[in-house]
């Protein structure tokens, strides 16, 4: 797909999966390949202006599994990963391009999530171009799901953002912002916290 979606997409990747002793949940194999590579794959053909990837724990282990990819992403490296999931936000936000619309924040074990499930989301957000503030959660029933699009104008608070466990709480302060692509996708609510979740998403 031509890249017609001017947002860049930033894939978390540098988590410790803590609740999932002895493995590093994205490099757990689906259908032949770890499911960091599914998310990759749907990520780029949904079409993002730029797509970057941010690295932490496992960083070797993983570039070792990307060499297809190389060419058409943007690696980074977040060397604070172990303070939780807003250092890598910032990292990517940081890196991306200055032209941007937004971000769309990727979490690299949603790998379930289609390229057209980005694309309807994308441009849901990008429609309301008269709004200069707007964040856009995909909601499946009464659950918010991810990923999140925060537009541009959104960077300096991330960037400045001191809670440790991501966005929430810039999205909380600004509801007046935020609007639902509602769908009954349940691909938006599947990630994966425990061997359970894994198993169950693979079958």
């Amino acid at each position: 797909m031509d890249k017609i979606l001017n947002l860049s997409a930033l894939i978390m990747g540098a988590g410790l999966s803590s609740r999932l002793p002895g493995a590093n949940k994205l490099l757990l194999d689906w259908q032949g390949k770890p499911i960091l590579l599914h998310t990759i794959s749907n990520v780029l053909a949904a079409g993002f202006q730029e797509v970057l990837l941010v690295l932490g724990n496992d960083e070797d282990e993983i570039k070792s599994v990307l060499k297809n990819y190389r060419n058409e992403i943007k690696i980074i490296t977040n060397l604070d990963y172990k303070q939780g999931l807003t250092s890598s936000i910032q990292q990517g936000v940081g890196a991306a391009d200055g032209q941007t619309r937004g971000f769309i924040i990727c979490l690299g074990d949603m790998f379930k999530i289609k390229d057209f499930d980005y694309v309807k989301l994308a441009r849901y957000h990008l429609l309301k171009t008269h709004e200069d503030e707007l964040i856009t959660l995909p909601k499946v029933g009464d659950k918010i799901g991810n990923p999140v699009i925060f537009s541009q104008s959104f960077r300096s608070q991330i960037m400045q953002h001191d809670d440790p466990d991501g966005c929430k709480l810039i999205v909380k302060a600004a509801m007046h912002s935020v609007q639902y692509f509602k769908s009954n996708r349940l691909q938006f609510l599947q990630d994966i916290d425990t061997w359970n979740d894994y198993h169950r998403l693979i079958e």
